[in-house]
């Protein structure tokens, strides 16, 4: 599969406007970036509290499997005003799950080399916090994950990539430069010089993929980091210029039992005005809630 080439994306949809947003920029990566196939998802999860009888508990369960099939239909009634005759190839799913488990184990199933996903703001002091859901996914996904959160532009007109001098950075450049030709965007490749004395990236254009290099229009910038590091460069170049999509290399480390985003990831995908696709190394591997027990 070339970087660009999407063959099945997942897009996890709790009924909001938010996640319609992420449907509609799902449809919109598949038109262009290899016809790919929408699952859409529902998940939720049934614990009965100890102290109920046998009966009772398979009543509930009963009922509640009842209700994933109603949540199926809602899922198809919701699809299809979101995405028109493009709904019409749309796989809908709806599981007995908790959210990121859910997720975990549809991508792996559906061999998913994409998920899109929104991300809700919350009030007061919370404002820029991401949802709990969203953060667990971006932390451990082996595939790239789409962060939205409003409705999609016609189309991507200009993409950001922010790299460091890292093989990581040097896959995500690769997934930006592939999207970019998608589109006939431009594509602005920004280092962030940081206050610890990093060096310019000498061989920087060069990273871009050969077959990609004269479909895209480079831009190299060289910005030297604030106080609150590289993300604060990345969010403003993103602010000050009408990008449609900042792609960013995904720096995850384990932590006790699970992984940790880097801050420049989580800072730039919680504040970046536009959607962010986070690439990681592809080795990182899912936990499930049993497994954190």
């Amino acid at each position: 599969m070339r970087a660009h080439t999407f063959e099945t994306i997942l897009v996890p949809v709790d009924f909001s406007e938010i996640s319609a947003h992420a449907l509609r920029t799902a449809s919109l990566l598949a038109a262009r970036c290899g016809r790919a196939k929408i699952v859409a998802m529902y998940a939720n999860w049934f614990e009965a509290p100890p102290y109920f009888t046998v009966g009772r508990l398979a009543e509930l369960q009963a009922e509640f499997s009842e209700s994933l099939h109603l949540a199926e239909r809602s899922l198809e009634a919701f699809v299809r005003p979101t995405l028109g005759d493009n709904a019409d190839s749309v796989e809908v799913r709806a599981m007995e799950a908790l959210p990121a488990d859910g997720i975990r184990q549809l991508a792996a199933l559906k061999n998913a080399n994409l998920i899109v996903m929104g991300t809700h703001g919350r009030s007061g002091l919370n404002r820029w916090m991401l949802g709990s859901v969203a953060e667990r996914v971006l932390r451990e996904s082996p595939v790239p994950v789409l962060t939205v959160r409003s409705a999609p532009r016609e189309t991507i007109r200009q993409v950001l990539c922010p790299v460091q001098d890292t093989e990581l950075s040097r896959r995500a450049l690769s997934f930006a430069a592939g999207i970019s030709a998608c589109f006939d965007a431009k594509l602005t490749v920004l280092h962030v010089d940081e206050a610890s004395g990093t060096k310019p990236i000498s061989d920087l254009c060069s990273w871009v993929p050969a077959e990609e290099r004269d479909r895209c229009v480079i831009q190299e910038l060289v910005r030297h980091g604030g106080s609150l590091g590289p993300a604060e460069e990345i969010v403003k170049l993103a602010t000050e210029e009408p990008y449609d999509l900042v792609v960013l290399g995904a720096a995850r480390r384990r932590f006790f039992e699970g992984m940790v985003l880097g801050t420049t990831t989580l800072r730039t995908v919680r504040h970046a005005p536009c959607p962010v696709l986070t690439v990681g190394s592809g080795a990182e591997m899912w936990e499930t809630s049993q497994d954190r027990r």
